[in-house]
């Protein structure tokens, strides 16, 4: 499984798992998190997308992090 010539993406899943799972997790947080600011499903929409990139951006740097960190070791 340390073949440079293996694409990252194919062997993702089976390095983390935790993301297939995640991911939903993710979307019902946002969506939670938006309805418990907002009554309209316009305002409600608007708000998940903007909790998503909020939390997927920080989740996303962090998996970055523990990935480049995982090559340097």
């Amino acid at each position: 499984m340390n073949d440079p010539v293996l694409p990252l993406a194919a062997f993702w899943p089976g390095q983390f798992p935790g993301i297939l799972v995640g991911l939903p997790l993710v979307v019902v947080a946002s969506v939670v998190f938006a309805a418990t600011h907002h009554e309209q499903p316009a305002a409600i929409l608007r708000a998940t997308l903007q909790w998503i990139g909020w939390l997927g951006g920080i989740l996303g740097a962090v998996l970055g992090a523990v990935i480049v960190l995982g090559w340097m070791v």
